[in-house]
């Protein structure tokens, strides 16, 4: 009797041994995964045998016969490239929360963009949000802004072949307004206005190609106008200011000014541009006015020719010989404008004065007997004279136009 439980029982063990294998092997990922690739590969091959064995085999076109087989592999194909093509040029699904869902988005690099024209949501390589707006051929074109990598608006307005291009502003991290006006390729090209960081007007007037060039104005911190006339390479051109009379020099120099008087000559110096002027009595003259005959620059460069020099070497580079170069005694508006200058690195000029106003001196004596080197310049319009620490000084810490 035991002996024939003992055969039941080693024939039901070897049929659940055998049925728990194959669910073993049913459930394996393995199996699956090993199952499917044999499926698929067997499918290639024969999708990719086009080979015709037979007749049947064959599509009669006109006067060709074109094989089944490589008319079913070019359908799927094409097929697998429309599906494709619908999902690359699908845009992105809006994103939930966003000013404007109803604005398609794709990435940067989506193929999609050079098909897609309209205001569309742009995110870059990190998926962040870089442009809002209109876009036509891959390229921003319209009104748009772009952002940083932070998220920070950079520029908002027109674009071109995604190039700022038109009017627009462009902003400081902070989110103030740094410049707002006219833009050609990505530059303030045109009229505009420039602003500090924190938000006051510093310039507005006429830019090319991102310099300031042209008419303008510039204001000081308090957003006061300080002085309206003409720029060369983001520089004031000076040399305006000559030959002008009392009245229009007020209406050029707007700014701070501090006046230095002696005998039939002044001087006014207007810290606020970094200049002095002297002025010279107009009794002989038919409108009796007060004409400036020299500005002085307070700074140790200066713009010929749309370079910036700062050797008297260069500046005879460009000027030709110095007609004269050697000791000078100074003049009560030189006196003035040396003791003023920044960039000095001279004694001081004894000098007394009695103040007769808050913003104005009577010079009753300087060291007239003061020298300083100095070189002398002409073009076709100007004398330019170029002040020296020393004799072996290479570069000069101011000048002065007439």
């Amino acid at each position: 009797m035991n002996q024939l439980w003992n055969v039941i029982f080693g024939a039901l063990r070897a049929r659940v041994a055998s049925l728990w294998t194959m669910l073993r092997l049913i459930v394996s990922p393995t199996f699956w995964a090993t199952r499917g690739i044999t499926v698929l590969r067997s499918f290639f091959m024969r999708l990719l045998d086009v080979k015709p064995r037979h007749k049947k085999d064959y599509y009669s076109v006109l006067s060709w016969l074109v094989s089944k087989r490589l008319a079913f592999a070019l359908v799927v194909v094409i097929g697998v490239a429309s599906v494709w093509y619908v999902l690359a040029v699908s845009p992105l699904t809006p994103r939930i929360g966003a000013a404007d869902s109803t604005i398609p988005t794709y990435h940067y690099r989506s193929p999609a963009l050079k098909f897609y024209k309209g205001d569309a949501r742009i995110l870059d390589a990190e998926d962040r949000e870089t442009f809002i707006g209109a876009v036509s051929g891959g390229r921003a074109n319209g009104q748009g802004k772009l952002y940083d990598e932070r998220g920070n608006l950079m520029y908002s307005g027109a674009f071109s072949d995604s190039m700022y291009e038109g009017q627009g502003e462009t902003y400081y991290p902070s989110g103030t307004v740094q410049y707002s006006g006219a833009f050609s390729r990505n530059l303030f090209h045109g009229v505009g206005s420039y602003f500090r960081t924190e938000g006051t007007l510093e310039y507005e007037g006429e830019h090319v190609s991102g310099i300031r060039q042209g008419a303008g104005a510039l204001y000081n911190s308090g957003g006061n106008k300080i002085f309206s006339g003409h720029f060369r390479k983001n520089s004031i051109v000076y040399e305006e200011f000559i030959g002008k009379t009392a009245p229009e020099t007020a209406e050029m120099y707007t700014g701070a000014g501090v006046t230095y008087t002696e005998d039939v000559s002044y001087c006014v110096d207007m810290n606020e541009i970094g200049a002095v002027y002297s002025a010279r009595s107009g009794a002989d003259s038919v409108d009796e006015e007060w004409r400036i005959e020299r500005i002085y620059v307070l700074s140790d460069t200066i713009l010929l020719g749309g370079r910036e020099m700062s050797t008297v070497n260069d500046v005879a580079a460009a000027l030709g010989e110095a007609t004269y170069l050697g000791e000078t005694r100074l003049t009560m508006s030189d006196a003035v404008a040396a003791n003023l200058s920044p960039m000095a690195q001279i004694e001081t000029v004894d000098m007394e004065l009695r103040r007769e106003f808050e913003d104005a001196y009577t010079v009753t004596s300087y060291d007239e007997n003061r020298q300083m080197h100095i070189y002398v310049f002409k073009n076709d319009e100007f004398t330019y004279t170029f002040y020296c620490e020393s004799a072996s000084s290479p570069g000069f810490f101011m000048y002065s136009a007439e």
